[in-house]
């Protein structure tokens, strides 16, 4: 099947912005290609910013100028495009990182074109969509997968409905970018977030802890919207001096600078990188305290969330940092050096070496279908009653009973259209905290 080189495509629904996933991505194409993988990555040219694109090591982007996908007739036109794409690179292997409508149309074209697909899960909301959705893309679309890969436990316990092989690949991190620096650092810690409202809650509780840590100082990395922030933390009185640095892209040259670091995920290692002192802030505001080696092991298998983990009030933490000695810092650096180095990749290589096409073809048969009556669908069309009947009638028609169980639980107890409650809603975080207005 092979040619000179493996050719896989990265199907992502945006790349304008550094993040967890977008570094993830960075260490995992540049292993792909030392192990002779060429590295394809298809994005819509309105999620793109070049900028961030010449970071990654990426042989061809390519962009796509999308239509509004809720338009049966523009979701088979992207359908369409993606397998001219697919054909005309000679591509291999579709690899995506969002379970989204975008990534549906990719795994149509994948169908079509007759190439195996793999899946990376990175988080939770990707995962409770609406029922209708779940039901298109979960259960039924990820009938193609080859793997299915989770950043953590937590992803791979609650996907069942995906049959095929899974593992998980934690997020690993390459040590020779991050630099140590024990003296001369900030009396500040950094906090590392993007400022949106679903992780307000974090910075906020690790704010009021810093207070009475006696941490006068804190900086707060992260693009987005500020103002209401701003206003949120005035509102606590809090006498810790706080600053807005903006996005910053080289994260690695800024840690050092400081004494400590607050966030989970991505951050939390990059800290530890660093060999700092790191609390771990779940995004749901639960202060958890600091990574020790103790519960090192619980957070990698969780991905740095604090998942599972009771939260502790100031006075523990405050004992935590007056504790916390140079031999720990060691300690928990021998133990990211053996779990997460980036050099682990090596381990998951053969993986993707060894996918192999699953034909779903009830998938093909809905995307025909969907293609004969595209014209006739409201929008969204996947809200439309017949698409849905064409939906539940394939279903039917390819033997599929355990995803038409599914169907009629959603159907009787939470409407099929009906979002899941989410805890980032200001209904949600009103409830949870008083100073959510």
């Amino acid at each position: 099947m092979w040619t000179t080189q493996r050719k896989i495509l990265f199907a992502n629904h945006r790349l304008d912005s550094i993040g967890g996933i977008e570094t993830r991505l960075i260490d995992e194409f540049s292993y792909l290609k030392k192990n002779d993988y060429k590295i394809y990555v298809l994005v819509p040219k309105q999620k793109f910013n070049p900028e961030i694109g010449r970071l990654l090591p990426i042989d061809k982007t390519i962009t796509l100028g999308l239509g509004d996908t809720s338009v049966a007739v523009e979701f088979i036109n992207l359908v369409n495009q993606i397998s001219f794409i697919i054909k005309d690179e000679d591509i291999h292997t579709l690899s995506i990182h969002m379970l989204d409508v975008f990534a549906c149309a990719a795994i149509m074209a994948a169908q079509i074109c007759r190439i195996p697909v793999i899946s990376t899960i990175h988080g939770i909301l990707d995962i409770y969509r609406t029922p209708v959705e779940r039901i298109l893309i979960q259960h039924l679309a990820s009938k193609s997968f080859s793997l299915s890969i989770s950043v953590s436990e937590t992803f791979k316990s609650i996907t069942p409905s995906i049959s095929c092989k899974k593992t998980v690949i934690p997020n690993l991190i390459n040590l020779n970018k991050y630099q140590h620096q024990f003296s001369d650092c900030k009396p500040a810690w950094l906090i590392i977030n993007r400022i949106s409202p679903e992780k307000f809650p974090s910075i906020l509780r690790f704010l009021e802890a810093a207070e009475q840590c006696h941490i006068n100082e804190v900086d707060i990395a992260g693009g987005g919207e500020k103002s209401k922030l701003e206003k949120l933390i005035k509102s606590l009185n809090l006498k810790v001096k706080v600053n807005f640095l903006g996005e910053v892209k080289d994260i690695a040259r800024l840690i050092p600078q400081y004494s400590g670091v607050a966030g989970m995920g991505r951050v939390a290692i990059e800290g530890l990188a660093c060999k700092k002192p790191v609390c771990i802030i779940s995004i749901d505001g639960r202060l958890i305290g600091l990574v020790t080696t103790e519960n090192f092991q619980y957070l990698k298998n969780y991905n740095f969330t604090g998942k599972g983990l009771t939260p502790i009030e100031n006075e523990r933490i405050l004992r935590q940092l007056e504790t916390h000695s140079s031999q720990d810092t060691e300690n928990i650096y021998s133990l990211l050096e053996k779990e997460l180095s980036v050099e682990n990749w090596n381990n998951y290589i053969e993986l993707y070496n060894n996918v192999t096409f699953i034909d779903n073809q009830a998938i093909e048969s809905l995307y025909h279908k969907l293609s004969y009556f595209s014209t006739t669908l409201t929008i969204p069309f996947i809200n439309d009653s017949f698409f849905q009947h064409l939906l539940y009638e394939t279903l039917i028609e390819y033997d599929l009973y355990d995803t038409q169980k599914m169907w009629k639980y959603y159907e009787t107890n939470l409407g099929m259209t009906n979002n899941y409650p989410s805890p980032y809603s200001n209904k949600s975080l009103k409830k949870r905290f008083k100073w959510w207005k």
